[in-house]
């Protein structure tokens, strides 16, 4: 992205749905749809370091609101759902210097 339109900035990760006993991952954009069902580790620890906001998953909250939106990944069998936790990333401020958002892994 040498500069990056508002599409490209959208298709980038926004919130992450973590394991956090096997550190998998799933990754979604801001309009909650699935990036990657298996997000890479410079990711999370992205993430992790910029952490906008967590939150323990909600299963049956999930399942009765929209469930369409930020599908659950293959690998979130319902034990695994009981231990997710969502985490936002923190994202630079949209007329923040190109730099800022290159440093965002895509996947």
């Amino acid at each position: 992205m040498n500069s990056s339109s508002c599409l490209d900035k959208s298709k980038l990760p926004y919130s992450l749905l973590l394991d956090p006993q096997t550190q998998r991952a799933a990754a979604y954009t801001n309009t909650h749809l699935t990036i990657t069902e298996e997000a890479s580790k410079t990711l999370l620890d992205y993430a992790k370091a910029h952490t906008a906001k967590s939150a323990p998953f909600d299963a049956r909250e999930h399942a009765a609101g929209m469930p369409n939106r930020r599908p659950l990944p293959a690998w979130a069998t319902p034990e695994v759902q009981e231990r997710l936790v969502l985490i936002w990333i923190k994202r630079p401020h949209g007329d923040a210097p190109e730099e800022e958002w290159q440093a965002i892994p895509p996947r």
